[in-house]
């Protein structure tokens, strides 16, 4: 699931307005945007965030832009969606990684118009900075909110930040520093640990966890723990001992996506293909469009055997991502026509599941396809379309 999806969208307040949020660069350092928004907006009462939301879904970032900056005018003000709309624009380029233009939105919006922002909001450009390796920047943010008692996001965001950068004296220390124990934030530690070789460590770390650990996220996180242990001595060339701790694994804890997932992903990193494919028929009804992804990530000898008829409809864009990056055009095709079915009341492909197919059919040379699949896109399209301003 997304940073944006697994956030409210009300906003909170966060912070004293009038106290502009570092952005780790001057404002004047970032693009350029265009402020004039005189005569910019036609009178249709059609609603700023379906608007952008449209333009999003369509992938035209940059006239969701520019719709968004109305949205924290007094005119076109509406409490309830100012901030949503703020954050889906700026989550939009970070997904589309362009971080400077996310960061020239963030400015515009909660320092210079003083909008009040919700967590979501500062961790889009917190994970911003560590996605580009900034994590002094991330830092700098976190300690501007630190009063505000950031939640448990932040805090997995920035471990893993300080994790992938070697830092795990500075990781260690903003554990240290949480009100309670997330079991994510400390298989990043974990990791860190058993990444530089540190055995020992990790292995106190897990043991001292098992007394602190929350009952409800016990046998999850127990489970989680192990994997990191599991893959770590996969990458030491022991594969029997990683394979031991496999078989102490539970059918239980093997079948919750959240571990299951990241079993699947070091069995299919590792070339286990057999138990991979195994877990993944056993994973497959309750299984996540990241399950899909990673089984389809680098074993295909088996794609022809893959149980379509028992999956959700909803994973169907990333098996058809996948399919089309690996020039598979006719099970793309299969996947593709049922999506126009109608059935289980599901919306039709977006615009990222018919660009798939576009680039699929022209990397196998069936242009005409192509160019019948952009059309049936712009018919599929029409009604957001139109909510273009006539010129």
């Amino acid at each position: 699931m997304s940073l944006l999806r697994r956030s409210v969208a009300k906003a909170v307040p966060v912070a004293n307005a009038l106290v502009p949020y570092p952005l780790g660069r001057y404002p004047c350092s970032l693009p350029k945007l265009d402020t004039d928004l005189s005569d910019y907006i036609d009178r249709r009462p059609i609603s700023i965030r379906y608007r952008v939301t449209a333009m999003i879904e369509m992938s035209n970032l940059d006239e969701a832009w520019r719709i968004s900056r109305l949205a924290v005018l007094d005119k076109y003000r509406v409490d309830r969606d100012t901030v949503f709309i703020c954050n889906s624009v700026i989550g939009a380029m970070c997904s589309a990684k362009r971080y400077d233009e996310a960061m020239s939105m963030f400015n515009y919006f909660f320092n210079e118009y003083k909008t009040l922002p919700n967590m979501l909001s500062l961790n889009l450009i917190i994970k911003a900075h560590c996605d580009q390796g900034r994590v002094d920047d991330a830092l700098h943010l976190y300690r501007h909110i630190l009063s505000l008692s950031p939640g448990m996001e932040t805090y997995r965001i920035l471990t893993k930040a300080l994790v992938d950068a070697r830092r795990l004296d500075e990781a260690c220390d903003l554990v240290a520093s949480m009100s309670r124990c997330d079991f994510v934030v400390y298989n990043s530690l974990i990791r860190g640990f058993l990444d530089i070789g540190k055995y020992v460590r990790a292995n106190q770390l897990f043991e001292q966890l098992k007394g602190k650990l929350p009952w409800r996220d016990y046998h999850k996180a127990i489970a989680i723990f192990n994997v990191s242990f599991m893959n770590y001595w996969f990458k030491q060339g022991k594969d029997e001992e990683a394979m031991e701790i496999f078989a102490t694994l539970e059918q239980a804890e093997l079948l919750n996506t959240i571990a299951g997932n990241r079993v699947l992903e070091v069995l299919v990193e590792h070339g286990k293909t057999t138990e991979a494919w195994e877990l993944f028929t056993e994973m497959i009804e309750i299984c996540d469009s990241e399950t899909v992804d990673i089984i389809m990530s680098k074993d295909f000898s088996q794609k022809l055997t893959l149980p379509l008829d028992r999956f959700r409809r909803r994973y169907y864009p990333t098996m058809i991502a996948r399919f089309c990056e690996l020039g598979f055009m006719s099970e793309a095709e299969k996947l593709f026509a049922e999506m126009f079915s109608g059935e289980d009341f599901l919306p039709g492909p977006d615009v990222s599941t018919f660009r798939a197919m576009i680039n699929g059919y022209v990397k196998v040379g069936r242009v005409d396809d192509a160019i019948k699949t952009l059309n049936k896109l712009k018919i599929s399209n029409l009604r957001k379309l139109a909510i273009h301003r006539a010129t």
